[in-house]
């Protein structure tokens, strides 16, 4: 028996799908709250597009950079 045979179909699906709306949800808040649209979030989940994301969103300028906080 594999190691992650523990649980059934179902129940590793159910755990995938979570995980992904978690990460999804934490992405768009943060997007928004950067000043970006939160459907940044969508592109989170192809592969090597959260590297790509991370370095246009680190060194494009900020919208809310010369707002005062």
């Amino acid at each position: 028996m594999m190691p992650a045979d523990f649980l059934p179909d179902w129940a590793r699906f159910t755990l995938a799908g979570i995980a992904i709306f978690v990460l999804m949800a934490a992405t768009a808040v943060i997007a928004a709250r950067a000043g970006r649209s939160p459907y940044w979030a969508i592109l989170i989940v192809i592969p090597y597009a959260p590297v790509l994301l991370a370095w246009l969103f680190a060194y494009s300028p900020w919208p809310n950079a010369d707002r005062k906080a």
